[in-house]
């Protein structure tokens, strides 16, 4: 069974995905959840601490969801690219939903500052993993001569957030998946 603390988390993050953090309240998030919205103070006494707190779990499912990808065993550059672009396909499958720390990338400067901290690191992880997964590639030959495995992580980060953000905008349904081949045809050999 799932806990009204973790409804409230589940029904915050589903608002921010689609609305964003400062077009939400607590009322707004009560009403989702069919709770009165002491019961929201009651388990996160702020709108940051519970914008921090959501922010923390994605980025925590995100980072282990990878850990378990890699700890599978040996994977090539190719197959940690295309897992990697798993979830940004199926927020692309959705009408309205993106990627939360996306989401929230665009409203970083109004966001409190855990708020930022934890976006920050959110996407400082992944930057990072996608520099090391394109480190070993260029070592393996997999990848094509590129400026070096730090900007074409920030490059495959960056394109996929913003291809989201897009296809949100313009409504063209094959946005995500057009920019995950063309980066997949101009990162990779053969």
């Amino acid at each position: 069974m799932t806990s009204t603390a973790d409804r409230i988390l589940d029904v915050t993050q589903e608002l921010i995905q689609t609305q964003g953090f400062n077009a939400i309240s607590f009322n707004h998030i009560a009403d989702q959840v069919g709770i009165r919205k002491p019961s929201i103070v009651h388990h996160f006494p702020t709108k940051a601490a519970l914008g921090s707190a959501v922010v923390k779990r994605y980025r925590e499912h995100m980072n282990s969801m990878a850990e378990q990808f890699f700890a599978s065993g040996a994977k090539t550059s190719r197959q940690a690219f295309d897992f990697y672009c798993l979830p940004f396909m199926e927020f692309a499958a959705t009408e309205s939903k993106i990627c939360l720390c996306g989401a929230l990338g665009g409203e970083f400067f109004a966001l409190p500052e855990e708020m930022q901290q934890e976006v920050r690191a959110f996407f400082d992880h992944h930057q990072q993993m996608l520099a090391q997964v394109f480190q070993q590639g260029q070592q393996q030959g997999e990848i094509k001569k590129q400026d070096g495995p730090v900007a074409l992580a920030q490059l495959v980060v960056s394109a996929l957030q913003g291809a989201l953000i897009t296809q949100r905008a313009t409504g063209a349904p094959d946005q995500v998946a057009n920019v995950v081949n063309a980066l997949r045809s101009s990162i990779f050999t053969g």
